[in-house]
């Protein structure tokens, strides 16, 4: 790397930060620097029943292709609903074939009657030089003086190229000895293209290369029509128009685009990715049914894979691997299964689109990037612009920094809205790490925080909801105007200024905000070491020591502004709340998204939960009702795990995100927290504990009673509320970009319904 920078005048300072370790990468790469980090999404859940895959999977997909892993999902769900995915291994086959040139085609002849006579030395030659590749077969083809002698290898766990390249050779230099005289060849070279090593072929295709395997799956038409949102006649249609065009252009095969599940499952999973265009070699069938449903098969011909060797080794394709369940005996086989099932249903959600005239629109919300900026990279950073013209507080000083430069950070990058919605600013949006020089001297790591515009937020989340289905986009589109996702940044700018301690104690230190009428940026602490932080992300559970000081911390912003419902409406002008009417109006949206989940993902959303959830949307109105009589105060009302963490010194609250803030009784931010960092096995009694800590904090900074039975009742209505009003847009952003964390937070939240019924 020392020689690199100096030759280069380039530092490659983030090719250079790795984890991987160099002498462990002999077998792998020459000339180690550093490593390159691909983004990885999971795709599922898709129920298989083959013969070595025989469950529910979750698909690892490395990639930067936006809605890949979202189409994939879909097309798994459409299989899942329909009883899931029957695949098959039919066979393996791994070969090298070397040239060997004669004087003429009657020594070739000669020369092809001797291989078969000694096929049995040969293969025990092969053996004498691996413990997997057993030779199957010796097929010579005659092409002028030459002979191409095929050698067939089975190769058990492993994809088998090295191996093949190792024991064809030791073979071929056996067969050189042991030749008769006059059948000595003239020429002969290891490998001469009859392989297709790396290559698509038409011989590929018609006769198998590595493992070969078949997945098919009957969509019935509830599944087309919900999941897909077609109906099956149009999509046997357009499978059809695909089968004209493959034919006019002399395509080997048909598929739709298998090649974006093979190349990022390859990747994710340590295969050879030069081998993924060949491994792409599909042949996809679509025809209707007697029932109306829709037959679906793609066979993989050329599918080079293996789980032990090569990059299986490398820690995090191991873990991926290890995942799925493919380590071990028979892992290929489980693998072959797993990726042809995932190819399926990526070809069908990929052809539903095009059919419904949805490809280019999903494309449009979910992988297109677009705006005039970009971030972090010296003069062109449009960004240092907001320092230059900040607004800065005491906490900062009078005077924008002097020296600004990006830093690397690893902090909160989990914010729902912002990550969404980055596409709609002209400005990048995003959290932004900074390392800022005060005119004295002094080094601050800080955070500039730039938010989506109104209109990014309502586009994003009609986008969500008309990825569900027309009826709820429409209703959604009425009911927009009057939640708390209207004026969001806004009602944060004006939150965040707060400069009573009650408040600033328990959030990230405020540097100083920018607006410009179309941006509002917020510039403060960068947080580094804090306990718990990104919590969602690294897996890290919370204790009940970290619940209870996260309340105790919650509850003096709480104090801060209880029974001050005035005041709170005069200082946050932008603050949104409903009344009962508004929350009657609502209920048939939150009804038809519980519907809708549990017909397109009844595993997860369960008849079980559909019947709480219909039980609270009817009787959201009277429940509103009752909450508007109880105290009431400032909550945050995103008070979950990916806007919270811990200071290390004290387990003292720091909390950011505040655009969602409102006013509720305290207990909705108690119901969040609890759902976000409690299990589905939570008992009543850790329940309880929390609910009642929540209120003795509350009660002692406000030097007056709490009742606890009012206090009781009011978590359990709050509770109810939380899910009808902020689960019901995670359930739209599940079924069309599934989140691998919502699960175990809808489970959570059924836990605790059920709890406190």
């Amino acid at each position: 790397m020392a020689y690199l920078r100096k030759h280069t005048g380039h530092h490659l300072e983030q090719l250079a930060n790795t984890r991987l370790q160099a002498e462990k990468l002999t077998k792998n790469l020459e000339g180690f620097i550093g490593s390159v980090e691909i983004p990885v999404g999971i795709a599922g859940p898709l129920l298989i029943n083959g013969q070595y895959a025989r469950e529910t999977f979750y698909a690892p997909m490395a990639t930067s292709e936006g809605a890949l892993v979202a189409s994939v999902s879909r097309g798994a769900s459409a299989i899942t609903q329909s009883g899931g995915a029957t695949a098959q291994v039919i066979g393996q086959r791994m070969m090298r074939v070397p040239r060997f040139e004669f004087r003429s085609v009657l020594d070739c002849r000669a020369f092809c009657a001797w291989a078969e006579d000694y096929f049995a030395e040969i293969s025990t030659v092969v053996s004498l030089h691996s413990r997997f590749a057993r030779l199957t077969q010796l097929s010579p083809r005659v092409i002028g003086n030459a002979v191409h002698l095929a050698f067939i290898y089975h190769t058990a766990d492993a994809a088998g190229q090295n191996m093949t390249t190792t024991c064809t050779w030791q073979a071929c230099q056996w067969m050189l000895a042991h030749l008769p005289a006059s059948l000595a060849p003239q020429r002969y070279i290891l490998e001469s293209n009859l392989s297709s090593d790396k290559k698509t072929s038409w011989g590929s295709f018609a006769q198998g290369r590595g493992t070969q395997v078949i997945a098919e799956a009957t969509l019935t038409e509830e599944a087309c029509r919900s999941q897909l949102r077609i109906a099956p006649a149009q999509l046997v249609e357009a499978f059809h128009g695909f089968c004209e065009g493959s034919v006019a252009v002399g395509m080997t095969g048909l598929n739709i685009n298998t090649a974006n599940a093979i190349a990022a499952m390859f990747t994710a999973l340590g295969q050879d990715i030069a081998c993924s265009h060949e491994s792409s070699l599909s042949q996809l069938q679509m025809r209707l049914t007697p029932e109306g449903g829709v037959y679906c098969s793609i066979t993989l011909p050329a599918l080079v894979i293996g789980t032990v060797g090569g990059g299986t080794a490398l820690p995090d394709q191991a873990e991926c691997l290890a995942m799925l369940g493919c380590q071990g005996t028979n892992g290929s086989q489980r693998l072959a299964e797993i990726i042809a099932a995932f190819c399926l249903a990526l070809d069908i959600s990929t052809l539903s689109a095009l059919a419904s005239d949805e490809f280019a629109k999903s494309h449009e919300t979910l992988g297109r990037q677009r705006g005039k900026g970009h971030t972090g990279k010296g003069i062109s950073d449009p960004l240092i612009h907001c320092f230059r013209h900040a607004s800065y507080t005491p906490a900062w000083g009078s005077r924008p920094p002097v020296d600004i430069h990006p830093a690397r950070w690893q902090g909160n990058q989990n914010s729902i809205l912002t990550t969404l919605s980055h596409h709609e600013e002209m400005l990048p949006v995003g959290i932004f790490a900074y390392r800022l020089q005060r005119d004295e001297g002094s080094i601050v790591d800080a955070v500039l925080k730039h938010k989506p515009q109104n209109h990014a937020i309502a586009n994003l989340l009609h986008s969500l909801a008309a990825g569900c289905t027309q009826s709820i986009a429409e209703q959604l589109a009425r009911w927009l105007p009057h939640s708390e996702f209207c004026h969001a940044r806004e009602r944060e700018m004006a939150i965040i200024a707060q400069t009573d301690p009650a408040f600033t104690r328990h959030a990230p230190t405020l540097y100083g905000t920018y607006e410009d009428g179309k941006h509002s940026v917020i510039i403060e602490e960068l947080l580094h070491h804090e306990l718990m932080l990104n919590s969602i992300s690294s897996g890290a559970r919370w204790q009940p020591e970290h619940i209870n000081a996260a309340l105790q911390g919650i509850a003096h912003i709480h104090a801060l502004w209880y029974r001050q419902q005035d005041d709170l409406q005069k200082r946050f002008q932008h603050i949104v709340i409903p009344d009962e009417q508004q929350i009657a109006e609502m209920a048939p949206l939150w009804q038809e998204i519980a519907e809708f989940s549990h017909r397109t993902n009844p595993q997860l959303f369960t008849t079980e939960l559909l019947h709480h959830w219909l039980t609270c949307a009817e009787t959201s109105a009277a429940a509103w009702r009752e909450l508007e009589s109880m105290p009431r105060t400032l909550v945050h009302n995103d008070f979950n795990i990916r806007n919270i963490a811990l200071r290390q010194e004290s387990l003292r609250l720091c909390c950011w995100d505040w655009e969602l803030a409102t006013l509720h009784v305290p207990q909705r931010d108690l119901a969040e927290l609890l759902t976000s960092t409690l299990t589905e096995n939570t008992t009543q009694q850790e329940v309880s504990g929390h609910v009642e800590y929540h209120r003795q904090q509350l009660e002692n900074l406000l030097g007056s009673p709490v009742d606890a039975g009012e206090w009781y009742r009011g978590y359990c209505l709050a509770l109810r509320d939380f899910g009808m009003r902020r689960l019901s847009f995670y359930l739209m952003l599940q079924h069309v970009k599934p989140q691998p964390w919502f699960p175990a937070i809808l489970k959570t939240w059924a836990r605790l319904v059920a709890l406190s019924q």
